[in-house]
């Protein structure tokens, strides 16, 4: 639009400087043709025989308007029609062509009566009437001036209107054509910008199509494929670490296991002859086979979450989800009792696709974990539903509920919380980042919002119908 409205404004300059133009060569040429009839006029004030062909045949133009002054005085004044008559010329004209007169030069008068604007030559004197003191003034109608000019602009302006139309035209088909590649530039990010880039390694092979890279186009889509291949190097960088940090812990925790089963059997030998050992002897074989207990688990979370991010650990079958909830609610009752524990279940039984042994372990996390971050005598609820395709459980507690800041990280690895909410023997914030990577590899959810007595964890799973519709191939 910048350019459209520039070229109007530059051919409305160009336009104005040639109405201009053509405006003091018309007028040019009419006061040529006033100066040509006045001997015509001359002789027609003298007696001699009227001419009214044009003033360039030795005439007077139809229309031409005369008047004689001699010494302030009109003698004759006359306007000549189209059939040679003369016709009055009204007093106020005649004020109006003498206000506009100079002596040997051409002005522009307008006249009343419907004579519009005329154009006013003067000759000092007329030797040929006998008139030394007198003054001739012959004064053309400028209409035809002014139709010329008038018709002058409509064709300029039906130009620069026509012209303007075709340049828009034009400039969408070249700057359409000179930007299409950048259509290849927008996909090729919109297909980047669904891509999973958090985790995992990640396939960018999409590129552009460099069309012409001598343009600015150009220059774009091969910044741009710059930037997808550094992108791509970075994640595959990234996905190399993660790999190797995932290999590692998965090795070192599978390699501890057996010292770890060393030390807890060594420690379980002694136990059995502690009848010759001190105090200290036993309270410190106690300190030994609790650190190594706790070690172990630890050692197995870890592990359970690198074969998670392997992909590994799922066993996928039918599992009433009902029956699940109900095992886990009492076996949650008898392992703290001063936590009451209310079960909420549908009339029908809730089926999903998964892993039974590991969705026990989910129940069993956020029970527990509602048990111990809380103090003695808060309630805890276990509620099952069903909502559109999905089974939804929810395990809420009317305890102090989760520290603001810690809500926005609580599924992420080795996040504690505070003194109130840690368990006494220590806790290894593995709890709820193993609940949140066995829910992803069923491919549901969890979520949590947590207000002071109010806390909700809500899992989300899959039906029988839709997981098995959605199952990928060989599961």
């Amino acid at each position: 639009m910048a350019v459209v409205a520039a070229f109007v404004l530059l051919t409305s300059c160009i336009a104005l400087a040639s109405v201009l133009a053509m405006r003091g060569v018309l007028t040019t040429q009419l006061d040529d043709q006033i100066k040509g009839s006045m001997r015509a006029v001359a002789g027609l004030l003298s007696g001699t025989q009227l001419q009214t062909a044009p003033a360039a045949d030795g005439g007077i133009d139809p229309g031409t308007t005369y008047a004689l002054v001699v010494d302030g005085d009109v003698l004759q004044a006359a306007t000549l029609s189209s059939d040679g008559r003369s016709l009055t010329v009204s007093d106020e004209n005649l004020d109006r062509l003498i206000d506009a007169a100079v002596v040997d030069t051409c002005q522009t008068a307008s006249l009343r009566d419907g004579l519009g604007d005329l154009r006013v030559c003067t000759v000092g004197t007329v030797d040929q009437l006998g008139q030394p003191n007198g003054v001739l003034l012959v004064a053309s109608p400028l209409r035809g001036t002014y139709q010329t000019l008038l018709a002058l602009s409509f064709v300029i302006a039906v130009s620069v209107f026509v012209a303007a139309l075709a340049l828009v035209a034009l400039g969408d088909v070249l700057i359409r054509r000179a930007l299409r590649p950048l259509t290849s530039v927008i996909v090729t990010t919109e297909r980047i910008s669904q891509l999973p880039l958090d985790t995992g390694e990640v396939q960018m092979s999409n590129r552009v199509r460099v069309s012409d890279p001598a343009t600015e186009v150009g220059r774009v889509t091969e910044s741009v494929n710059r930037m997808l291949e550094h992108i791509e190097s970075s994640l595959e960088a990234r996905a190399a670490s993660e790999r190797k940090v995932r290999q590692f812990v998965a090795d070192a925790s599978h390699e501890l296991r057996t010292p770890l089963a060393a030390v807890q059997g060594y420690a379980e030998i002694t136990r059995k002859h502690d009848t010759s050992l001190s105090d200290d002897a036993r309270e410190s074989l106690g300190r030994i086979e609790a650190a190594a207990h706790r070690m172990s688990s630890l050692v197995n979370d870890l592990l359970l979450l690198a074969r998670l991010d392997e992909g590994t650990e799922i066993d996928r079958g039918t599992v009433d989800l009902s029956l699940l909830v109900i095992d886990a609610v009492a076996d949650a009752q008898a392992a703290g009792p001063d936590h009451p524990v209310a079960l909420e279940l549908p009339e029908e039984p809730v089926e999903v696709v998964g892993d039974l042994m590991r969705l026990q372990q989910v129940v069993a996390n956020l029970l527990a974990n509602a048990r111990i971050h809380t103090p003695p005598g808060t309630h805890v609820e276990a509620r099952l539903g069903v909502d559109g395709d999905a089974a939804v459980l929810e395990v809420a507690d009317d305890g102090p509920g989760v520290p603001a800041e810690l809500q926005a990280t609580l599924f992420e690895r080795f996040v504690r919380g505070d003194a109130s909410r840690s368990r006494a023997a220590g806790s290894s914030g593995l709890g709820l980042a193993i609940v949140r990577a066995i829910m992803t590899a069923h491919g549901g959810s969890i979520d949590m919002r947590s207000e002071p007595g109010d806390t909700v964890f809500t899992l989300r799973l899959p039906l029988v119908e839709d997981a098995l519709a959605t199952a990928p191939d060989g599961d």
